[in-house]
């Protein structure tokens, strides 16, 4: 991120300690945001309505194409009824919905968000669908790999059960090889 190309509002925000400790967005995320907020804000309040956003999420085609992100703002505008949401607020309940990594509350969250049509696990078609809306461009044999590496080799699809104790496992690891990194 170049600092040479925010304004000083974006500057003044990234220097916040809430968005310099966020655990599950980036800083080039909670930018993306802020931008996407300003389209939307009231200058005298500096709050949004969600359901604008969402209106325009619809009319954008962005139910169909991201049903992730879309499900995870209309559950914010759901919790929020009529009333609006000022920015820290609105990054603070869309990183609840996406769920913190680092905690098993969390990652159920995550489970549950990608779990579009609720039937409780995760098979090929819907790991596709997450790769190809997330942009992430996986193979069938990635998406056989994943599953495996998850489930186990004769898996045909993930559990929640499985899906949390599989990133507990790697946000763990993680957590090592960073503190690992620091005392070097």
């Amino acid at each position: 991120m170049n600092q040479q190309n925010l304004d000083k509002d974006e500057i003044a925000l990234l220097q916040k300690p809430w968005v310099k400790n966020h655990t599950t967005l980036t800083n080039d995320d909670i930018l993306e945001l802020y931008r996407l907020f300003n389209l939307y804000c009231n200058p005298r309040t500096r709050r949004i309505d969600l359901k604008d956003v969402m209106i325009t999420a619809q009319h954008l085609g962005l139910v169909e194409k991201s049903p992730i992100v879309a499900n995870t703002l209309q559950q914010v505008s759901d919790q929020h009824g009529d009333g609006g949401v000022d920015f820290e607020e609105f990054v603070r309940e869309l990183s609840n919905k996406l769920g913190n990594l680092f905690d098993q509350k969390g990652r159920e969250q995550l489970f549950t968000l990608v779990d579009i049509d609720g039937k409780g696990t995760l098979d090929k078609d819907d790991l596709k669908k997450i790769s190809d809306e997330l942009h992430l461009n996986f193979s069938q044999k990635d998406i056989d790999e994943i599953i495996h590496n998850v489930a186990g080799y004769d898996a045909v699809d993930i559990t929640a059960e499985q899906f949390e104790k599989y990133l507990g496992k790697l946000t763990n690891r993680r957590k090592i090889e960073t503190e690992v990194l620091r005392t070097k």
